[in-house]
């Protein structure tokens, strides 16, 4: 029995670390179009916040992209949101998820 429960064991974690999260994206043959209805931004919390447009994501349980309204998150340091957009592949469309960027500090060069 015990043998039987360290097989499982390491089956499941084998598994479990081998689980690629780029992998995990859904390619859907047509591209949505987003709701005509316009969702309202709710009120901002306060400073230090930045408003995430409107965007899809992928719900699991009903298997299809659904639309999310605009909402408020905490401003990360040094760094930008940039919002998600559909990519176009060989066998249809894939959304890539908004994200986190740092901003890169400009370099001025001086010519003498």
């Amino acid at each position: 029995m015990k043998r039987i429960m360290l097989i499982l064991f390491i089956g499941a974690s084998a598994i479990t670390w081998n689980v690629n999260p780029a992998s995990a994206q859904v390619t859907v043959s047509e591209k949505p179009t987003p709701p005509q209805a316009q969702l309202a931004a709710p009120k901002k919390p306060g400073p230090g916040y930045v408003l995430i447009p409107a965007h899809w994501i992928w719900h699991r349980p009903s298997k299809m992209y659904v639309w999310v309204g605009p909402h408020w998150v905490s401003k990360q340091e040094n760094k930008k949101w940039a919002p998600g957009h559909w990519e176009e592949k060989s066998n249809g469309w894939k959304w890539i998820p908004g994200r986190w960027e740092k901003i890169k500090k400009r370099q001025f060069l001086f010519f003498k």
